[in-house]
């Protein structure tokens, strides 16, 4: 799954160097990191020119908890690849401000975007980025309220602080992007990817609105099929 990714991933960037990666947390997109970092340090110049932005972020938690999306994307991703500070746009996961830094990261993709690359996974609910199941889903990067099925995630329940509430890109954005990768793995999704497979688009299963878009590769592990 991971060299799979790798491989789309290193023939866009290898066209376009300075394109707009969308980076996303989590365990799904973490073997492609590693891929991504593989390759970094046998070819120094392997993404020397990438602009980066940050999908979503936890909100709520408490000061300094390593659970935050910046925590896992800095570590995974942006120092192992070494990413200009100036060219990686992120939220802070404790911010003061959080509509008020939406809008800003709104303001950056107008400016810099359309994403050439958004890597996404999928939730048990059919999430993607904090977009949750919903009557109505927000186009542009907004503050978003956490379904119960997200905050019931085991990892979630355990923290002393739970996030309570999410900041994300919305699902205008994603969709305007020139490529979409879905990572699925762990037999957790295995319901939501056979969810997926039907071409039924619901705003009550967010991941379903992919099917819109001309260029998504679906990626999943042996343990989802």
């Amino acid at each position: 799954m991971s060299q799979k990714g790798f491989e789309l991933v290193k023939k866009e960037i290898d066209q376009k160097p300075d394109l707009l990666f969308c980076v996303a947390s989590g365990g799904s997109p973490s073997g492609l990191y590693a891929e991504m970092a593989k390759e970094k340090s046998v070819n120094p110049d392997f993404c020397e020119k990438l602009r980066v932005v940050k999908l979503d972020e936890w909100g709520g938690l408490e000061k300094g908890s390593t659970f935050t999306s910046e925590f896992d994307v800095q570590s995974k991703f942006v120092q192992p690849m070494g990413i200009d500070p100036g060219w990686y746009w992120t939220i802070d996961p404790f911010t003061q401000d959080p509509e008020g830094d939406c809008q800003r990261m709104e303001q950056l993709i107008q400016r810099e975007g359309p994403v050439d690359i958004c890597i996404l996974g999928i939730g048990v609910n059919g999430h993607i980025a904090l977009n949750e199941p919903g009557e109505i889903l927000k186009s542009g990067f907004h503050v978003c309220q956490l379904a119960e099925s997200t905050l019931n995630n085991g990892m979630i329940k355990s923290l002393k602080q739970p996030p309570t509430f999410g900041m994300t890109m919305g699902v205008g954005e994603i969709l305007q992007s020139r490529k979409i990768l879905l990572f699925i793995s762990g037999s957790g999704k295995k319901e939501a990817f056979e969810r997926l497979k039907k071409p039924e688009i619901s705003t009550q299963f967010p991941a379903s609105l992919l099917w819109l878009h001309a260029n998504v590769e679906v990626i999943v592990d042996s343990s989802v099929v």
